[in-house]
């Protein structure tokens, strides 16, 4: 089992859960987190941070968003043919109770877009503030075709929209507020990571 999760309470009230990739069990370890974070009565709000995620499943991005929404769409896909839309919504139950989150992502929130489907997702919802830099902007569902020659070719069959009806290829997701890695030794979770001193700051205004 690889361990994609860590997760610790900052300043006594806040609960952060850094997320580094979208593998199968994903979900699993970060409704165990919230849940072992939540005993603390005096967590008031979370941080999830989902910066350098080069992404992976879409079914843990939707169960993910899930976690901290009450209802409405999560995110849809458009193919080429009508038939083949598909769309994702959220079930009821919040497991934080509706507690303040903070998503931090940057340019490295990517790949199969999972980071940016959580992050847009909760962003559409009014559900999160999300800080940080523009995300990549990956937005598009490939599939692998086999060819005769041991080769393949990767095409792409479908597009990413947000709940906005946005493509998430055609513009990332915008954080509501910008704030940008400074200096050279930035180290994410480090007393370089001025992004997540920003968010603490914010939380603890």
């Amino acid at each position: 089992q690889v361990q994609s999760v860590k997760s610790e309470i900052l300043k006594g009230n806040i609960g952060y859960i850094r997320l580094t990739s979208f593998n199968d069990n994903s979900s699993d370890q970060i409704e165990k987190q919230i849940k072992k974070i939540k005993k603390n009565e005096k967590v008031n709000a979370f941080i999830l941070d989902l910066r350098n995620n080069p992404g992976g499943l879409l079914s843990q991005a939707i169960k993910i968003s899930d976690f901290f929404l009450e209802n409405g769409e999560i995110v849809s896909t458009k193919a080429r043919k009508k038939n083949e839309n598909r769309k994702w919504f959220a079930k009821k139950g919040d497991i934080t109770d509706g507690k303040t989150l903070l998503v931090l992502i940057n340019y490295g929130s990517a790949s199969a877009s999972a980071s940016e489907i959580v992050a847009g997702a909760l962003k559409d919802h009014k559900r999160a503030i999300i800080l940080g830099e523009n995300s990549f902007g990956k937005g598009s569902v490939q599939s692998i075709i086999p060819l005769k020659n041991n080769g393949a070719i990767r095409l792409t069959v479908a597009k990413y929209y947000l709940p906005s009806g946005k493509s998430i290829s055609e513009v990332g997701v915008r954080p509501d507020i910008e704030v940008n890695e400074e200096g050279d030794n930035f180290r994410i979770k480090t007393e370089t990571d001025n992004q997540l001193n920003y968010a603490i700051k914010l939380l603890n205004g």
